[in-house]
Parts: structure tokens; C-alpha cells; sequence
């Protein structure tokens, strides 16, 4: 039973508009506000690692394919709950989905800490791959539901909402590498942990309270009850279109599933940077440039002279070079000489940010 302040809301809603879309409007800057605030820290909680962990993972007797099985379980969780978070949003509602997901990024990013009074080996890279693993399903939730809700928010410009959305997610990349490294070298292992996972929970209780999960629920069930279904995901793939989407997507997001394991001591190598601090903004040089082409991207992507493929395409190509150049690849030679300069590794970073940005935003 309600709180007789909540029931009294909720049947102002029912009354005057019928469903959620109504309460979502009318709190329209404060949830765009908390949804782009929240997502940039769930995607911090990605990145933040980048800057000390797998140096320290390295001396807690973790090898390099632990390290780089750690990093991508991550993404890897996300590609498989994704469809389940669409799910549970039919059945349960979106607000209720999205809160779920909060705090599970927020329990388990402040349970990640535990790792480092745990023995090296086993006990510490498991304990690490299981908080991953359980970080990946609580973001498929949180952002899965995000899109959604943004989607009811402003349904007429949601293009250019959801570049807004990107651009949160490419602040939580660039603030998460140096955040990290700077707690790290303040705090030890433990802070960026505590910190950011105790941050996200005022984020939970404020959808909580302004989109209530029981009000997403009943229209979720009303419509269950009309005989509205999901579509299956097999039917989604068997879809040419869909399918290609799907696959843009996934290469759109590689370089940074590539970059985050290996950039650090691929700096270290070369002595571009060599202190977590310097490692961390290396990271935030591809995350500061697709932060700020997001908004610029989205709003040429609606334009019906330029449209979102030419978009992808040229983003999955400016991607591809900015690969070569990190490498560097012997293909450029000519160029480097066996060896990248600090120059080509920050231009190709800017390749990769540019380049993420086109082949991802048009795609939402």
C-alpha cells in the first residue's frame, strides 16, 4: 500500500494523463540531469580501473590475460543481460529496472574494494572477474533503462537527447582513468572504489522518488494484460538492417575494450607516460574528444543531406587508422620507423574518440 502523499501523485497521474509519459515531462530537466549525472559515474566505474589496476593485478600475481579477461567480462556481461534488461522492463517497468541496475553498480563497485585485503592469485583475480561480472549485468540495466526513459521524455528530439546521453558516457570515460589514478595515488586501492560506488546511490533514490517504480509497473502490466509482446531477439537479428546496427556497434566499441588493458604499458614501453596520473590522461585524450563531438554528431545525423550511414561508415574508418597509428602497424613504416611517437599515439586516440562518436551516435 502507498504512502497516502505517493497514492495522492500517483492518482493526480492516472487522472490527468493516463500513463508515466506525463510525470516523466513534468520532470524533464531534473531526470535528464540525474540520468546523464548517473551515467557518467557508471561508466567511470568502467574506465577507472585503466590507470593502476593492471599494474597492480600484475603484482597480486595476475597474468595478462587475467587482467585482459577482467576488463572485457565487463562488456562482455553487458552484451548478454542487455536483452534480458528489455525484459524485465516490460514486465516490471523501466524506473524500476533502472534503480535495480544503480544499485548494483553501487554495491558492487564498493564491494570491489575487498580485493585488496585478499590473498594474491586466485582469491584476488576471482574476486575481481566476480565484481566485474556482477558491475557488467547492474550497467546493462542502468543503461538499457536510461535509453528508454529518455525516449519518454522527449520523444520529438530524441536524437539529439540521446548524443547528450553520449556525451555524459564520453565525461565517464575521460574522468575515469585520471579519477582513478589520482585516488589511487592519494587513497591506495581501495578509495576510487568506496568513493564512486557510494556516489551513485543518491542517484537510485532520486528516480525513486520522482519516476516511482510502482507506477512504471502498473503500465507495464497493462500492457502485458492488452496482449502487448517483445519481439523475439531472433527475429530482431534475422533483420538485415537490425543486424548491421548490431554489428557497427560492436566495432564501434573495440577500441576502447582494446585500449584499456594494454594502453597503460604500451605507454609505459614507448615512456609517453609512465605514472598513473599520466596514464590516466592518456585515456582521457579519445574520451575529451568524443565527449565533445557527440552533440555535434547527433545533430548532423538528423540532417537528411549527410544521414546516419555515410556518419558510420566514416567513424568505423577513422577508427581503423587511428589503430594503425597506436600500433603502430608496419603497413606505416615509413611513418614511424619501427617505433610510434607520443605525436601518433595522441592522434590516434583523437581518431579513436572522433571516430567513436560518429560510428556510435547516429547508431542510437
Amino acid at each position: 500500500h502507498c504512502p497516502p502523499r505517493r497514492s495522492l501523485r500517483i492518482s493526480w497521474i492516472y487522472s490527468s494523463e493516463g500513463n508515466t509519459h506525463a510525470l516523466l515531462r513534468s520532470n524533464k530537466m531534473l531526470l535528464l540531469l540525474t540520468i546523464n549525472l548517473t551515467n557518467l559515474g557508471c561508466h567511470s566505474v568502467f574506465s577507472i580501473l585503466a590507470a593502476f589496476f593492471p599494474q597492480e593485478a600484475k603484482a597480486k600475481g595476475a597474468t595478462d590475460e587475467m587482467v585482459g579477461l577482467i576488463f572485457a567480462s565487463f562488456a562482455c556481461v553487458i552484451f548478454v543481460a542487455s536483452p534480458l534488461a528489455a525484459r524485465l522492463m516490460s514486465r516490471h517497468g523501466k524506473s524500476y529496472v533502472y534503480i535495480a541496475g544503480v544499485v548494483i553498480v553501487s554495491l558492487s563497485t564498493i564491494s570491489f574494494a575487498v580485493a585488496d585485503a585478499l590473498p594474491a592469485g586466485w582469491p584476488f583475480t576471482g574476486w575481481c572477474l566476480l565484481m566485474r561480472l556482477v558491475q557488467g549485468f547492474g550497467s546493462a540495466l542502468e543503461e538499457t533503462a536510461a535509453y528508454a526513459l529518455i525516449a519518454d521524455v522527449d520523444p520529438e528530439r530524441v536524437s539529439f537527447l540521446l548524443g547528450i546521453t553520449e556525451m555524459s558516457t564520453g565525461l565517464g570515460y575521460m574522468v575515469g582513468p585520471p579519477l582513478g589514478g589520482w585516488l589511487f595515488s592519494i587513497g591506495g586501492f581501495r578509495t576510487p572504489f568506496l568513493l564512486l560506488g557510494v556516489l551513485l546511490l543518491p542517484a537510485a533514490a532520486l528516480i525513486h522518488q520522482r519516476v516511482p517504480p510502482e507506477l512504471c509497473r502498473q503500465e507495464a502490466l497493462e500492457k502485458h494484460e492488452d496482449g502487448e509482446r517483445d519481439v523475439p531477439l531472433g527475429d530482431l537479428l534475422r533483420n538485415p538492417q537490425i543486424l548491421l546496427i548490431a554489428v557497427a556497434s560492436v566495432l564501434a566499441n573495440s577500441d576502447y575494450a582494446f585500449l584499456e588493458p594494454t594502453l597503460g604499458d604500451h605507454a609505459k614501453a614507448l615512456g609517453i607516460a609512465t605514472s598513473p596520473d599520466s596514464i590516466g590522461l592518456l585515456f582521457s585524450v579519445s574520451s575529451v574528444c568524443y565527449t565533445i563531438s557527440c552533440p555535434a554528431i547527433g545533430l548532423l545525423s538528423d540532417r537528411s543531406r549527410i544521414g546516419p550511414r555515410p556518419m558510420i561508415y566514416a567513424g568505423l574508418l577513422a577508427q581503423a587508422i587511428g589503430f594503425l597509428l597506436i600500433g603502430p602497424s608496419p603497413l606505416l613504416g615509413w611513418l614511424h620507423g619501427g617505433s610510434a611517437s607520443w605525436l601518433q599515439v595522441v592522434g590516434g586516440l583523437v581518431l579513436f574518440g572522433v571516430g567513436e562518436s560518429m560510428s556510435m551516435t547516429p547508431v542510437m
